[in-house]
């Protein structure tokens, strides 16, 4: 059984949405606890004030044989700077949350709130994997022929050459642990000819040719924005945070846009938006966050009960087939070479 830690406090909707995806959980079945678990139940821990999150799971029916809550008096504001808020308060949800999974009381921990609070807390509370020198936020985008990897989508919004030789390593692992048996990597830039791009891209590219091939690890050089879609030349897709998530809100753009007048040109909105929302409570759900060492799943501030669900899913599925000592691996891998 899988221990998976859920921060109440985060999320645009919070704390209330949080309460309506722990519900569905509970009532599908999938909760350590509940009624008639099915296949690999999760055992939960409710990570948030102890008296506001045992009524609003009593208000839903929620048994609290079925999770475990522990208290934690404070989420992470998103006007706040999240050093400084962490660095002040013991009691911040993030915080607590990734300690449960340091102090091995979890083995994976989902936040669908402040994004830098997150990626603080883990690697404060974490710790870094070694040859990591920052954590980088994954996202599985899905493409014609079959799902890629972009890393970064928001963690690091700057980034250096052996930056995105480390994400381009680690989002391998993470290509490698859901199943696909060779990953190529690709650098996302403006064009696949050769000295396309700026600096960073062009000296990333001489290093990723460089260091990757001798180490067993497909480099299948420079992609452009339209390859992240097919995913016919590479299966992960290495950049800077900046860029990836501008990509990343892009796609998400488009999706709804095509979604919508494909809907309007057949005459009916519902196979379009059930496209849409089967893709969002997927794997495609939440960033995971490589390069800490422990699970940590980030969802979108705006998820949906059904998008926190996917979350609490992947973060579990990660815990399963052990992510961090993937990502541990790969980068030994190299630096040996």
């Amino acid at each position: 059984m899988t221990t998976v830690a859920l921060d109440l406090l985060g999320g645009d909707g919070a704390p209330g949405v949080v309460a309506d995806a722990i519900a569905r959980m509970a009532e599908s079945g999938e909760l350590a606890g509940t009624a008639d678990p099915s296949g690999d139940p999760i055992d939960l821990i409710v990570v948030g004030p102890a008296a506001t999150a045992s009524t609003l799971l009593a208000d839903r029916g929620v048994s609290q044989v079925s999770v475990r809550i522990v208290d934690a008096g404070r989420g992470a504001s998103m006007s706040a700077h999240p050093l400084s808020t962490l660095r002040d308060h013991d009691d911040v949800t993030v915080s607590v949350a990734a300690g449960l999974v340091a102090g091995g009381l979890a083995d994976a921990w989902v936040s669908v709130g402040h994004t830098g609070a997150a990626v603080a807390a883990a690697v404060l509370g974490l710790g870094r994997v070694p040859g990591m020198s920052r954590p980088a936020l994954a996202v599985v985008v899905p493409a014609l022929s079959g799902p890629v990897v972009l890393v970064d989508a928001g963690a690091a919004p700057d980034a250096t050459p052996d930056i995105l030789r480390q994400f381009a390593l680690a989002g391998w692992a993470y290509a490698r642990a859901l199943g696909v048996e060779d990953p190529g990597i690709g650098l996302l830039t403006i064009g696949s000819e050769a000295g396309k791009g700026d600096r960073l891209r062009r000296s990333t590219h001489d290093l990723l040719s460089e260091s990757l091939p001798g180490s067993g690890v497909r480099y299948a050089g420079a992609v452009e924005g339209h390859d992240v879609a097919t995913g016919d030349r590479a299966q992960v897709i290495v950049t800077d945070g900046f860029t990836g998530n501008v990509l990343l809100k892009g796609i998400e753009g488009a999706v709804r846009w095509s979604a919508h007048r494909m809907g309007a040109a057949y005459g009916d909105m519902e196979p379009a938006r059930g496209v849409v929302r089967q893709t969002a409570t997927s794997e495609f759900a939440g960033g995971m966050l490589l390069g800490v060492n422990g699970v940590t799943v980030v969802g979108h501030g705006a998820g949906t009960p059904d998008e926190i669900c996917a979350c609490v899913r992947l973060a579990a599925r990660a815990s399963r087939m052990e992510l961090v000592p993937s990502v541990q691996a790969a980068l030994a891998k190299v630096s040996r070479s």
